[in-house]
């Protein structure tokens, strides 16, 4: 809420105190009152239905532009996107840059201190780029929220994209059958994806991952069983962390991913990122971390990522 919806809000709970003691209003002023606050309603509800994408650039001044895109593939696994400029207020952080994140690959994204490379991963996970739908995408950028809820349930609770994915599993079932031949092998291989992500969410094996994420993250049985609140900001960051592997998402983005871990859960996490096999995408100051996860290096220099 900026400053005038403040004051407009303000004056209309002095105007109503005013008018309950029976003291008398201006029709102007009331009129005026009334109009701000109509305004304020109307933007905060306009709000409600606005993408990540458009809340960076009305907030953040975070936008980026690109080519027409080819229509993509509706089970795309790659992300291919030509002539990318991505501005930070109005500054180019990447100007006229092809980017492309294939599957099965992971990245290590460079650049010198102050290149924008943490803004230009804030626009990829908002999906201000051309991102197929069929890709989901997790952006850990801050700590898991100091809650009741014990560490291992806030990381293998997932029953929110369980339920979305068994509900389109079913409305695939049900269009199969007055689907052309075309129209069914499109979306067999959907259903075939789903049934795949239903089964990395199986919830007969779900805790016992879960569980083995946070040990290898420094969590011992009892921390697992301990409310988030009892934690500080840096163990609840190694809980969003845990939470983000055991979702495995088709792209994965860390920023600085080993930040507020000892050595221990580093050479873990390690070992763990070399075996991702499908998109990762992150940013770190470790070469030696870097050395053992990453298949390919991104380089942003100048405005240009290459």
């Amino acid at each position: 809420m900026n400053f005038d919806s403040t004051q407009a809000e303000a004056k209309a709970k002095r105007d109503a105190k005013k008018a309950a003691k029976g003291k008398p209003i201006s029709k102007k002023k009331s009129k005026e009152n009334l109009a701000k606050l109509a305004e304020q309603e109307a933007a905060a509800a306009a709000r409600v239905d606005e993408s990540e994408a458009d809340r960076l650039a009305r907030e953040e001044h975070i936008i980026a532009t690109f080519a027409s895109q080819k229509e993509q593939h509706a089970h795309a696994k790659d992300i291919s996107v030509r002539d990318v400029t991505i501005s930070f207020h109005g500054a180019n952080l990447i100007e006229n840059t092809d980017f492309a994140l294939n599957y099965g690959n992971r990245y290590g994204f460079i650049g010198p201190n102050g290149s924008g490379k943490s803004t230009i991963m804030k626009a990829i996970a908002a999906r201000c780029l051309p991102i197929p739908e069929s890709i989901d995408l997790f952006f850990l950028d801050q700590e898991y929220p100091a809650t009741d809820t014990p560490a291992l349930d806030a990381v293998f609770e997932v029953d929110d994209e369980r339920k979305a994915l068994e509900a389109e599993a079913e409305k695939i079932n049900d269009a199969l059958a007055d689907a052309d031949e075309e129209e069914q092998e499109a979306l067999n291989q959907r259903l075939q994806a789903l049934y795949e992500r239903l089964d990395e969410l199986d919830a007969a094996t779900a805790e016992a991952r879960a569980s083995a994420i946070l040990h290898g993250l420094g969590f011992t049985p009892k921390m697992q069983k301990m409310p988030t609140k009892s934690f500080s900001g840096g163990w609840r960051m190694r809980v969003a962390l845990a939470r983000a592997l055991f979702l495995q998402p088709t792209c994965l983005v860390l920023d600085e991913p080993t930040n507020h871990l000892d050595m221990e859960a580093v050479f873990w996490l390690e070992d763990y990122l070399a075996q991702w096999s499908k998109i990762l995408f992150f940013v770190s100051h470790s070469q030696d971390f870097m050395n053992g996860v990453c298949t390919h290096i991104v380089r942003c220099r100048r405005g240009v990522c290459f």
